[in-house]
């Protein structure tokens, strides 16, 4: 299905089914760029229809000349020189497996992405490692950003000026109240906040300020090595095989990508989103999914789009009327199921 937002005064989103044979031309532009695949980690069917959509996209890309990479939330940065070694053949699933420390750092079960790497050796397809090391994000989660030396945080956060605009907005503290506040009251409710997301004991539970800068850490990061990848890669595509958090609502990685690609001079690099077998459940807050567990699931009945408000508009009376709407977020470009 592709999603069709609606920021006019009626705010009725919608959906509209897309034919199975023109789906892959509309998530390949010819341009290139970054196509987000939003997964749920621990589905064998989401992961399943990554290494189906790869190959397909590959075959597509080759006929026009032009590279497809996967990036890999799943791998840190520092592991790149693994995952080079890999696709050359030199190392085996298991090898590559043990060498990037997947058990400690990942945790997800790696036989669920076998069929993906062995796609992606198979065709010789570049795998991009987009995750910021455990070591440098267990300072953020202690400390927050400032945790990190000046350094090291250029690392990760190559435009400081854009990452601090992007999140100045009407628009992006609209996301942050609907998807990571309450996915931190989530974690706070089940007792995860003692521990750093590599398990690590915290003196004391991690603040709300700690996990927001860590996520943004996160976002910023992955955007950047996809964005990096493309503008290497003029008319390439990557595929990022991110977790699904990361992708809905735009204001994840997607809108960074966009916004790394307009500062750079490369605006037509496409930043296309699919929820892959999204639930109800994805489209609310996580603080809600007790409520909602037995509720009916159909797209007609997610949360299609969120409505932020003009920069300026301060007065409450004012929230409802549509002069006061600055715009709407999507949920996704697309939703696919199967």
């Amino acid at each position: 299905y592709k999603v069709i937002p609606d920021a006019s005064a009626a705010l009725n989103p919608s959906v509209q089914t897309v034919a199975t044979d023109s789906f892959l031309e509309r998530i390949s532009p010819s341009q290139g760029g970054a196509l987000w695949l939003g997964e749920h980690h621990n589905s064998q069917k989401d992961h399943s229809a990554q290494a189906t959509l790869l190959r397909q996209l590959h075959a597509q890309r080759k006929e026009i000349g032009s590279k497809v990479a996967v990036g890999l939330e799943q791998v840190q940065v520092e592991f790149q020189p693994v995952l080079d070694e890999f696709i050359a053949g030199k190392l085996t699933s298991d090898q590559m497996r043990f060498l990037v420390q997947w058990d400690r750092r990942w945790v997800w079960p790696f036989e669920n992405y076998q069929e993906i790497f062995d796609t992606a050796q198979e065709l010789g397809i570049p795998l991009v490692a987009l995750n910021v090391n455990s070591e440098d994000l267990v300072q953020v989660e202690r400390g927050g950003l400032p945790a990190l030396p000046r350094n090291t945080l250029l690392n990760y956060i190559t435009d400081p000026q854009g990452f601090a605009q992007f999140s100045n907005s009407n628009q992006f503290r609209t996301y942050v109240d609907y998807v990571i506040r309450p996915s931190y009251d989530l974690h706070l409710e089940l007792g995860l906040l003692k521990n750093t997301m590599s398990g690590e004991k915290l003196d004391q539970q991690m603040s709300f300020r700690n996990f927001y800068s860590s996520r943004l850490l996160w976002d910023e990061t992955m955007a950047g090595r996809a964005f990096a990848w493309t503008k290497s890669n003029p008319n390439g595509l990557l595929v990022g095989l991110v977790g699904a958090d990361h992708v809905k609502f735009s204001n994840g990685i997607p809108g960074r990508f966009e916004r790394m690609a307009k500062s750079n001079n490369v605006p037509d690099a496409a930043s296309i989103s699919v929820m892959l077998n999204p639930t109800m459940m994805d489209s609310r807050p996580s603080n809600q999914l007790g409520i909602m567990r037995s509720a009916a699931n159909s797209p007609d009945s997610y949360t299609l789009q969120l409505r932020y408000l003009k920069e300026g508009v301060e007065d409450e009376a004012l929230y409802t009327l549509p002069a006061s709407t600055g715009g709407v977020m999507p949920l996704a470009d697309y939703l696919l199921f199967g």
